[in-house]
């Protein structure tokens, strides 16, 4: 079984009907015995009905298992590949548009495969941490009476059918539109991807990619963090970014399940900007995307332990750190909670006093996942309660983010649309 679920593959399925039956209700554990229950009957490695397969909840297709968006995916990477990467193809298309080639740009025939792999990379990481979700219960960051299905009409992370549906659309505009994004600021910023790749530049460049993918991604938190909580906080931005919280109970598909536009809005306000203000050489960048992609799956994986890789390496390092259980709770709550809105680390969460210990101190176990930031707030809340208040700052609020976007036009203009190391 184990085998099997490793061999799952990413994503929400088409929409779930699966519903516990009366005669399963009747074997679940009472409260009391749950601990000494096989972890079988946990919904650890069965579905919720044995009358359903796994694609009900699983689907070796892209976003929403919709085969029409598979087939968008493929037509999308073969009209790159024509386009960028078959001579036959490329040489004519680029001529027509009087694209020339930079020396300090990636080679445009290698674009497609960037972000093809990027895309390989989501999937296969995707699938690792839904498999340990399902396989590891006592690692998991909500209770299994509080995971378990309820209604006939919602999905496993808590989702209507309806939405499901809705979700489908969102996806395909996720995809194109951030794609798109990508191939307009290849062509339009002269070394937004850079040519060079070199491994090993010594320990003084070393030391200095340390640095600067530091201040590439405190830079890209800082943007990311604003307009994340100005989504909770503004009306009108938190009809966009609710599409997203619809999920209750998150698991890693529901990470780039929201809004097509809101998926869009971070990714010029994240990593377009911080590559253009603080530029990164390639295999920096490349880390530094990995990374992203990790640390946004396992945030929404519902597991906090030492099985997500890339939260883990900084709870060891940094003892602000966000991790999982922090995020979990934060899809909680009135308007899901307007606390923890980090999207790395979580420093702008401590330093704009937004930070909660979230699930941390819910039992034993997930104190031990808690860092240090976290203990030192659940000790604090044994003997007083932080008051929960709603900031009046309104539109106002989206100013860093103003700010942010402002810079980068700002230092392409002056540069004549270049990036350099």
């Amino acid at each position: 079984r184990i085998a099997f679920l490793y061999t799952m593959a990413p994503c929400e399925a088409t929409i779930t009907t699966s519903v516990l039956q009366p005669e399963d209700v009747k074997s679940l554990p009472l409260p009391s015995e749950r601990e000494e229950t096989n972890s079988d009957t946990k919904y650890t490695h069965t579905l919720p009905h044995p009358g359903h397969s796994y694609r009900d909840h699983f689907s070796s297709l892209l976003l929403s298992g919709s085969y029409t968006l598979t087939m968008l995916e493929v037509a999308m990477f073969a009209c790159l590949f024509l386009v960028f990467t078959v001579p036959s193809t490329s040489g004519p298309i680029m001529d027509y548009f009087d694209f020339k080639a930079s020396a300090s740009s990636l080679p445009r025939q290698h674009l497609p495969y960037v972000l093809l792999g990027l895309s390989l990379f989501r999937r296969a990481y995707n699938s690792y941490l839904e498999a340990c979700f399902f396989a590891l219960p006592s690692e998991r960051t909500q209770t299994w009476d509080e995971h378990k299905l309820k209604r006939s009409t919602k999905d496993l992370c808590g989702r209507e059918k309806e939405q499901l549906e809705q979700l489908v659309a969102h996806d395909a505009g996720s995809m194109l539109s951030t794609t798109l994004l990508e191939v307009v600021m290849y062509l339009a910023v002269d070394g937004f991807y850079p040519a060079e790749f070199k491994l090993w530049t010594g320990w003084a460049g070393l030391g200095e990619r340390v640095v600067r993918i530091i201040a590439n991604h405190l830079l890209m938190s800082f943007g990311m963090y604003w307009l994340h909580r100005s989504c909770h906080e503004i009306p009108a931005l938190w009809k966009i970014h609710g599409v997203h919280h619809w999920a209750k109970h998150p698991l890693s598909r529901n990470t780039y399940e929201d809004h097509w536009f809101d998926n869009f809005g971070n990714a010029v306000v994240g990593q377009t900007c911080a590559q253009i203000l603080i530029p990164l050489d390639l295999p920096t960048l490349v880390f530094s995307r990995l990374f992203r992609i990790g640390e946004s799956l396992e945030k929404h994986s519902g597991l906090s332990s030492s099985v997500n890789i890339f939260h883990y390496i900084t709870f060891v390092l940094f003892p602000y750190a966000q991790m999982p259980h922090h995020h979990d709770w934060h899809h909680e709550g009135y308007k899901s909670c307007n606390f923890t809105f980090s999207s790395i680390g979580g420093v702008w969460d401590c330093v704009f006093d937004t930070r909660q210990a979230g699930r941390a101190g819910d039992n034993p176990m997930k104190y031990n996942r808690a860092t240090a930031v976290d203990k030192k707030m659940v000790e604090q809340a044994k003997t007083s309660k932080r008051r929960v208040t709603q900031s009046r700052l309104g539109w106002s609020m989206i100013t860093p983010v103003l700010a942010v976007l402002a810079a980068a036009a700002a230092k392409l203009a002056a540069s004549e649309f270049k990036v350099s190391v």
